[in-house]
């Protein structure tokens, strides 16, 4: 009989609470998960908007690098090619000057040929690192326009992705409102 006035409460209870979990939500908990729904709604939407923000920046950045980019290629090609011109100036007056230096009969002209040849050698040199200076500013200047092309598809994903997420959050809003 203990055994049975037992059971019976604890049925009794099991139903009460159950009975418990299964009854409306009151106006207060409906208003309540409402503000909650609109909330999250809210964060959504700012989110989208500082995803567009930062995508949109990245975006200017990475202009930004290709024009620098573009500026390094054209210095760069312009070395190479003032560096060619120079190259072959000095090269041409060094061998026009060095087959008439063999034909020299006195001391003082062949010193000031030899000078002379140290300074075409100098600028046929000087020609030769204008060029290598232009190809590692060529280089630098395409590594930069492709990093900024990267950074530039990176910004319009992330614009993509806020306006994904602003819309989102609209369209929610849109649904809920009464």
């Amino acid at each position: 009989m203990v055994k049975r006035k037992l059971m019976v409460i604890v049925l009794g209870g099991a139903v009460l609470l159950g009975g418990c979990m299964s009854r409306e939500p009151t106006f207060g908990e409906r208003v309540l998960a409402e503000g909650e729904s609109r909330v999250e709604m809210a964060r959504l939407w700012e989110a989208g908007k500082e995803d567009a923000r930062e995508g949109e920046k990245r975006v200017r950045e990475g202009r930004r690098l290709v024009e620098s980019g573009r500026a390094q290629l054209r210095k760069g090609e312009q070395l190479v090619a003032s560096g060619n011109v120079q190259v072959q100036t000095s090269r041409q007056a060094y061998q026009g000057l060095s087959q008439t230096a063999r034909s020299t009969g006195d001391a003082d002209t062949a010193s000031e040929r030899a000078g002379k040849l140290r300074s075409y050698a100098k600028d046929w040199e000087d020609g030769e690192e204008m060029i290598a200076d232009g190809y590692k500013l060529i280089t630098k200047g395409r590594e930069r326009i492709d990093t900024g092309e990267a950074e530039i598809r990176r910004g319009q994903q992330l614009m993509e992705t806020g306006r994904r997420k602003m819309q989102e959050a609209e369209k929610a809003y849109q649904t809920s409102a009464p």
